[in-house]
């Protein structure tokens, strides 16, 4: 965008600078032909003035020296710079003196008497006009090239910018909305494109959400299942290795050395398990926290930016309340990660009458808040809303997996601050804690 408008404005002052150099050329070339034609009438008007003072016939002035000598007038200086007709009025008469633009008027005299005047008229056009009407198609051109220009930012470099930001959006799962339709008429398949990829891409998502789901709760088992019977296997190989099933209660060396293999193995079995765990809990956020400092009104426009269009269809009323603008210092695309998600919380278990988004700097820290009306999850069950796949009684019928809460406390975590939840009468509220 920045690229065009320099762009725009280096064209523009090179067609400025054009113009000026050819009016300036234009304007010189004509004040050249103006003179070198005033030298050719002065020296006709001389000629005129001699053939008067040598008591010529008046009557045959024009024919004898302007018309009778023109070729050689021509040939002498040139057929542009000479007229191509004279008019002579002596004084006394009713006729008009006055010339016209492509014209040029010159005084008779007999002596020192001026006795009339000659009116010698050029059949090229005049060049005064010529101008003119090339510096009004120079303003004419000069303002269409503007307003298309203008045209082409408004209706398709600007839209286009912001659509440019959509995949970006889109591959980090900030996007929530389809583009909107009013781009079509320059973007249509691009449009459709991307919105197809977005429903696609949240329909992977949503697999990928069940499997996840599907996959923490085989692994539970699993571990379950798997760690009473090595606990078993373990006290049997201790009891085995220390001869406590031997009749005589002796320890047998083969036995004993059966046994410690078989421990070795339990504890192989055990930390395979342990590592199980913890896989499935690093791959919910993959990236390292970027702490980059970051105004609270720059994170409250980017929300309003990519959740405004859809509150508007929904009719949902939304408001920012920036109690302190101050800067924070944390990893904003983890910030954002998380606000989306308890915006999409208060989208779908609000009741649709206001959600506000509530940003405050304290002693502690910087508190980020999303507040909604609604039926609120009962004192009881609040405790558990950070547990993977778990589902409150309020989420009946609304679709979920239950991991978007555990995954904003576990980035929340990761930048170093925690998330709670409060409910009180009709108001839910989430809040994300960063520390100074």
């Amino acid at each position: 965008m920045k690229s065009f408008i320099i762009r725009m404005l280096l064209m523009t002052a090179v067609f400025v600078i054009a113009a000026a150099v050819l009016n300036t050329a234009a304007r010189k070339s004509i004040q050249e032909r103006y003179s070198e034609r005033n030298v050719v009438v002065n020296r006709i008007c001389d000629e005129m003035d001699r053939y008067i003072a040598e008591g010529g016939d008046r009557t045959r002035l024009a024919d004898d020296v302007f018309y009778g000598r023109l070729p050689e007038w021509e040939q002498l200086y040139g057929r542009q710079y000479c007229p191509a007709s004279a008019k002579i009025m002596f004084f006394g008469g009713r006729e008009d003196v006055s010339g016209g633009s492509n014209s040029m008027i010159c005084m008779l005299h007999d002596g020192d008497k001026a006795i009339g005047a000659v009116v010698f008229s050029f059949t090229d056009p005049g060049y005064n006009t010529m101008l003119t009407i090339m510096n009004i198609a120079f303003g004419v051109c000069g303002s269409f090239m503007l307003i298309y220009s203008c045209f082409i930012f408004e209706s398709i470099l600007r839209p286009f910018n912001k659509l440019s930001d959509y995949p970006e959006k889109l591959s980090k799962g900030y996007l929530v909305e389809r583009l909107p339709e009013k781009h079509s008429g320059f973007f249509g398949r691009y449009v459709w494109s991307m919105n197809m990829l977005s429903d696609k891409l949240e329909h992977d998502r949503d697999i990928i959400r069940r499997m996840a789901a599907e996959r923490d709760s085989f692994v539970t088992a699993l571990v379950h299942g798997i760690k009473t019977p090595a606990a078993n296997i373990k006290l049997l190989s201790e009891a085995i290795a220390t001869g406590l099933y031997d009749p005589e209660g002796k320890i047998n060396e083969t036995d004993a050395q059966l046994a410690g293999r078989i421990e070795k193995n339990v504890d192989e079995i055990e930390h395979i398990v342990k590592d199980v765990v913890e896989t499935g809990a690093s791959v919910i956020y993959e990236a390292d926290p970027d702490a980059k400092p970051f105004y609270s009104r720059h994170l409250a426009e980017l929300v309003c930016e990519e959740y405004s269009d859809r509150l508007k269809i929904e009719k949902i009323p939304f408001e920012t309340d920036i109690r302190t603008d101050a800067m924070i210092k944390s990893d904003i695309e983890g910030v954002r990660r998380i606000v989306r998600q308890l915006m999409d919380n208060a989208i779908k278990y609000g009741d649709g009458t206001g959600i506000t988004l509530i940003i405050d700097k304290r002693e502690e820290g910087d508190f980020i808040t999303v507040k909604n009306n609604g039926t609120p999850l009962p004192q009881t069950e609040l405790p558990f809303v950070w547990k993977s796949m778990w589902r409150g009684s309020n989420s009946d019928g609304i679709k979920g997996s239950g991991v978007g809460l555990y995954e904003s406390r576990f980035i929340a975590r990761k930048l170093g601050g925690d998330m709670y939840m409060t409910a009180e009468g009709s108001v839910t509220e989430v809040t994300l804690f960063l520390p100074q």
